[in-house]
């Protein structure tokens, strides 16, 4: 197989003078997963490079209505070819607020949000974040939530894939984006994602969880078309990751759709959107 384009769907970046802290408060929590990378745009841009990887996703998450606007100026100041960023809201911001943050971030040129649950404090399907996502809708922008459970919130179901299921059930015009292969460390529940057309995944932190057997059964399971390579750097090694990645049993053509073409397609169908 000639060397693929990659897009990773799953990182994290930190403005300079917050990652050395950001990183030492999540790390805490983060069981076996320490950070790869310094947790910088310049850390995630020489691993990257070493990677041979072309564009990351890069999420923040807004742990306070306060934040939801300095992510956004933040976000504004990496997006680069390289680059590709999310904005974040928090379920106590106003309707208001938050669309004002999509139109200025559509503007940008920005059409992804991010959300967690967990450290938002929110059930994904719980009807007081219906409004948002009648306005996702509305502005065109899809939406990448945490989904699994977490290892920072043990047995927590706040992000269930039986939550993500009910959710497209009640929005099928809203795209979703899962995380860690339809939820992280809930694979046995994956196929029930697999009949809703507006939900994709991302298959970091996944491989070295099930091994490379199960994966491959996992990717089976859900259409091929549909999912994004993903790391969740700084949390894990974006080299190492997609060497796993590559040495799947798996046809050469699923890995490159997988890897860039159907991300590729994808954030190209929300730039057409604007």
């Amino acid at each position: 197989m000639k060397k693929p384009m990659v897009i990773d769907f799953h990182t994290h970046v930190f403005p300079d003078e917050l990652a050395p802290r950001a990183l030492k408060a999540l790390s805490e929590h983060s069981g076996p997963y320490k950070p790869c990378t310094d947790g910088t745009l310049k850390g995630l841009l020489s691993s990257m490079e070493t990677a041979g990887i072309s564009l990351s996703v890069v999420a923040s998450i807004a742990t306070k209505p306060t934040q939801s606007f300095s992510i956004l100026e933040f976000s504004k100041e990496i997006k680069s070819a390289s680059i590709y960023p999310l904005v974040s809201f928090h379920p106590e911001n106003s309707i208001e607020e938050v669309r004002q943050l999509l139109s200025e971030a559509e503007e940008a040129g920005i059409k992804g949000a991010k959300l967690h649950p967990m450290y938002q404090g929110f059930f994904i399907d719980e009807e007081r974040m219906f409004s948002f996502y009648e306005l996702l809708i509305k502005k065109g922008f899809f939406l990448v939530f945490h989904t699994g459970y977490d290892i920072a919130f043990p047995g927590n179901l706040q992000a269930s894939i039986k939550r993500v299921a009910s959710l497209a059930e009640r929005f099928p015009e809203l795209t979703v984006v899962t995380t860690h292969t339809g939820g992280w460390r809930q694979w046995e529940e994956l196929e029930m994602l697999a009949g809703y057309k507006n939900i994709y995944t991302e298959i970091s932190m996944t491989i070295t969880e099930v091994g490379a057997k199960r994966f491959t059964e996992l990717l089976l399971a859900f259409p091929e078309e549909r999912i994004f390579f993903g790391t969740d750097s700084p949390w894990t090694d974006q080299k190492k990751m997609l060497s796993e990645f590559l040495e799947l049993s798996i046809p050469d053509q699923l890995k490159e759709a997988i890897l860039y073409h159907n991300a590729q397609g994808f954030l190209k169908r929300f730039s057409a959107m604007a």
